[in-house]
């Protein structure tokens, strides 16, 4: 009995000429067949895996809400997180991150109501409400990057962004003034709010503008608008107040791989 170079028994010794013949004929040339099919694979798979780079990031972040009759102070933040890039050729590529990002803003805003209680009183309300919001979200953007050079250089990319709520330290003011027929006034005694509906989930679209270097550095410039409305507590703000976020973030990115 015969063993091939893979500890497989085929064939006898006393197996006849012609048997033999077409044993090698059909059999070796499928042994090579797949040998050639394993190699080209782990080239293929050495060659994306060449392709392939990641980093942790970081950044600032800027946030205002757009769609609203407010006047939104925006507050500086920050944002970090894993970063991933995925090559698709020689001048395109996935890019995806996993981010911490905080958001913060600020906007005060006045209403009023007029009551009349008989015919010779009419009582005025003045409620001002100063809203101070402070968010945490998990941003996962996933963008198509086009580079100018190969793979490096100056680059332009183009994607969506899912953003979770995951913290929220918001606080709100609120304060009462009334007013009889136009005179003297009275003041209540400021009230804080910490409980808001905020929109769990929003969907943004992502452009983003970056130079990434030959070894270990991208950075970056990027704006995100979002579609969802941010405020959805018609108790603090009426809906046609409720915004959408406007982000412009800045950071950098330390790349290991390709």
């Amino acid at each position: 009995m015969l063993y091939d170079a893979f500890g497989e028994r085929h064939i006898s010794l006393f197996t006849s000429p012609e048997k033999l013949y077409l044993y090698h004929l059909n059999y070796y040339p499928m042994k090579k067949t797949s040998l050639a099919i394993l190699v080209v694979c782990l080239c293929c798979a050495g060659k994306v895996r060449a392709q392939f780079s990641f980093g942790p990031q970081v950044g600032i972040s800027w946030v205002t809400l757009t769609g609203t009759d407010f006047d939104v102070a925006s507050k500086p933040e920050w944002h970090a997180g894993l970063w991933s890039d995925i090559g698709l050729g020689s001048h395109f590529s996935i890019q995806g991150s996993l981010l911490y990002s905080k958001r913060g803003y600020k906007y005060d805003y006045e209403t009023q109501t007029t009551s009349v209680l008989n015919q010779d009183t009419t009582l005025t309300t003045y409620i001002t409400s100063s809203v101070d919001a402070k968010l945490g979200y998990l941003d996962i953007p996933v963008l198509l990057n086009y580079y100018f050079g190969e793979r490096q250089g100056l680059m332009l990319s183009f994607g969506p962004q899912l953003s979770v709520l995951v913290t929220d330290q918001s606080v709100a003011t609120t304060s009462a003034t009334t007013s009889t027929n136009g005179g003297s006034t009275t003041t209540t005694q400021p009230e804080t709010e910490t409980e808001f509906d905020f929109n769990p989930t929003d969907i943004s679209l992502v452009g983003q503008i970056g130079y990434k270097f030959p070894k270990l550095l991208v950075l970056y410039v990027r704006g995100a608008s979002g579609f969802a409305k941010v405020q959805d507590d018609n108790t603090i703000v009426e809906d046609k107040n409720a915004g959408h976020f406007l982000t412009f973030q800045f950071g950098a990115v330390l790349t290991f791989g390709e």
